[in-house]
C-alpha cells in the first residue's frame, strides 16, 4: 500500500510531491516534512464501476458537492477502486471512455488538493 500511495496520480503543479523517507517510512514533502493523509476509501465494484457524478447519494456519488464538502472537512486523500472488469471488459480490448472518467475524477480532486490513491481491482 504505501508504494501505492507514493505512487499516486499528481494532478496539479501546485500539489506538493510527495515521497518516502527510507528511514522513517514516513511520507515526506519536497522539504522533508511529514505528511499526514487524511481521507475516505471510494471503490464502487459493480458496473459501472465508478462512483455517480450525479445528484449526491452517500453511497454512491462521488461529484462535485462530494468533493467539495471532502475539501471543506479537511480531506486530502481518497483511495479510488479502479476495477479491472471496467478497464478490460472484453481481453485485449481497453475501455478508454472508463479510464477517461477515471482521469477526470483524479483530475477533479486534485484540483481540490486532494490526492488520489488508484487502487486496482
Amino acid at each position: 500500500m504505501i508504494a501505492g500511495v507514493a505512487a499516486a496520480a499528481l494532478v496539479n503543479s501546485a500539489m506538493a510531491k510527495i515521497a518516502i523517507n527510507p528511514e522513517t517510512r514516513q511520507f515526506v514533502d519536497e522539504s522533508g516534512r511529514s505528511v499526514i493523509f487524511h481521507g475516505v476509501n471510494v471503490v464502487y465494484k459493480v458496473d459501472p464501476y465508478i462512483p455517480s457524478e450525479m445528484d449526491f447519494n452517500a453511497e454512491l456519488s462521488l461529484n462535485e458537492e462530494d468533493i467539495e464538502n471532502l475539501h471543506k472537512w479537511g480531506m486530502n486523500f481518497v483511495r479510488l477502486g479502479v476495477m479491472w472488469e471496467a478497464v478490460e471488459r472484453v481481453r485485449g480490448e481497453y475501455d478508454h471512455t472508463y479510464l477517461s472518467k477515471i482521469d477526470e475524477l483524479i483530475t477533479k480532486l486534485g484540483e481540490k488538493g486532494i490526492y488520489t490513491l488508484v487502487d486496482a481491482h
